[in-house]
């Protein structure tokens, strides 16, 4: 079996290096999310740190359950009752951990926006498309009502809807997947939001609709310099868009890194087995074997690394805790005491029958 690799176009986005000359818009350091009460607390996100800059497209991926969305949820203050944040959440110079739900409020839409998996379930039912759109704008303006439905109009043709005036008049059922997403893109970028969280955005769109918000999110980075976290489990997709990736992984970051180098040389077991996972034209018909095993929970996290069980490459030492580090003649970072060694085989016949 050949182990493959996302196809990654030449006029892909800038690399890290292009990225690090933009300002800082985002900064998470050592985020940690915890669920439950006394005793019984969980550890759902542990020591997560990244940047996103100014008009940046930054992938986060990783299997369900690796703590993506707990992480999304943490940067906009819509955690569950039960879940409490701690560590750093900076957006430019205002601190975003220990502000009042007040403040938040005043943070989500007109700061932060974010787009929902399911754009169907996410839009009320009940209300016209104006009526959704221009109570977002008005949340965090004082225009007035005219004034705000012409700002719906405004952002509506900003998403490519075609006849913006007369769809302001429609209810969300009257509309496709993929005209949804773009109402829900719309309404997080109402309040002139400078950093847009997009949680799995076109998990329920057929593969054409996905390439139209992929496109539409690409543009909105690009001429409006708007920031995005793009957080999804489709490395085709996030190879693509983003300028860098972060691989989540039972709660933290394994890898770090421009999206070229490490969708090309993943120095992480676990990267690996990510993007052999990808099919392309040449494996049609070659069954793909995924990652063996399943991820551990919360509560049942190894005390050294965490893919240790699921790894064909583990060795003696790997049961200790492991830090991300730089590897030497590379970019980015890595959580694994044998990166420098995988790197060499990444693309060759023996790193395939590893997995195999």
């Amino acid at each position: 079996m050949t182990e493959t690799t996302p196809s990654v176009p030449d006029d892909a986005p800038a690399s890290v290096a292009g990225a690090a000359e933009r300002k800082t818009l985002l900064t998470v350091r050592d985020l940690q999310v915890t669920a439950g009460n006394g005793n019984s607390q969980l550890t759902l996100v542990d020591g997560v740190s990244f940047d996103i800059a100014e008009g940046e497209i930054f992938g986060l991926v990783g299997e369900s359950g690796s703590g993506k969305t707990m992480t999304a949820l943490a940067l906009i203050g819509l955690l569950p009752a039960v879940a409490r944040a701690s560590g750093i959440i900076r957006l430019g110079e205002r601190e975003l951990i220990g502000i009042s739900e007040k403040e938040f409020r005043a943070v989500r839409g007109r700061e932060i926006g974010m787009i929902f998996q399911e754009p169907v379930s996410a839009l009320n039912p009940v209300f016209s498309l104006e009526a959704q759109i221009k109570a977002a704008v008005r949340a965090h303006s004082d225009m007035t009502d005219r004034q705000a439905r012409d700002r719906a109009v405004e952002l509506l043709g900003m998403v490519g809807i075609p006849d913006p005036v007369q769809r302001l008049s429609f209810y969300p059922h009257q509309l496709s997947g993929g005209m949804c997403q773009r109402v829900m893109i719309a309404m997080a970028l109402a309040g002139g939001a400078r950093l847009l969280i997009a949680d799995e955005p076109t998990t329920a769109l057929d593969v054409t609709i996905q390439d139209e918000i992929v496109r539409l999110i690409e543009d909105l980075a690009s001429r409006a310099k708007i920031s995005v976290l793009f957080i999804s489990h489709d490395l085709g997709l996030v190879s693509r868009l983003c300028h860098r990736i972060a691989v989540a992984y039972a709660g933290e970051i394994v890898e770090i890194g421009d999206a070229k180098t490490l969708l090309h040389t993943p120095r992480h077991p676990y990267t690996q087995g990510l993007v052999r996972c990808v099919p392309d034209l040449e494996s049609i018909g070659v069954l793909q074997r995924g990652i063996p095993g399943h991820p551990p929970l919360p509560g049942n996290w190894p005390p050294g690394c965490r893919f240790i069980a699921r790894c064909p490459k583990s060795r003696a030492g790997c049961e200790q805790r492991q830090a991300l580090q730089h590897v030497p003649h590379a970019t980015g970072e890595v959580r694994c005491w044998r990166a420098h060694e995988h790197a060499r085989s990444t693309n060759a016949a023996d790193g395939a029958r590893a997995w195999a």
